[in-house]
């Protein structure tokens, strides 16, 4: 069994986020997971492992603007459409200022109170 140690509880949530790589045009995409320490999309071009690139998420309605380290990248292949190619990447986040960490941490906490409601609810 693989065990997760990471540091920062993450959870599954479409936020809207930018990825700027260098000298590429930005690309539009959906964070997959997201926790305090990183994030986890799924867009359609390859970024080299260990790229330093610009991010804009959208926890809150002004976005949180930083650095991504990509620590991985998987290739695969779509389920529903012949021929296209997707890649899911993990970025470390760098340069995040306190208080956008403490955002990002209070933004995941409230969805996770919001989802255990809802659950109480039956919904």
């Amino acid at each position: 069994d693989k065990i997760d140690r990471r540091r920062f509880l993450r959870i599954k949530f479409p936020f809207t986020m930018h990825i700027y790589p260098t000298g590429e045009p930005p690309i539009s995409a959906y964070t997959e997971d997201i926790s305090a320490g990183g994030v986890k999309a799924t867009i359609h071009q390859e970024i080299e492992v260990s790229s330093v690139i610009d991010l804009e998420i959208y926890v809150k309605l002004r976005p949180i603007v930083c650095k991504g380290k990509v620590i991985w990248i998987n290739r695969r292949e779509s389920e529903f459409f012949e021929g296209e190619t997707f890649f899911d990447i993990g970025m470390e986040f760098q340069g995040l200022k306190p208080e956008e960490e403490e955002a990002i941490k209070e933004r995941l906490d409230r969805i996770m109170q919001d989802r255990r409601a809802g659950e109480e609810a039956g919904i």
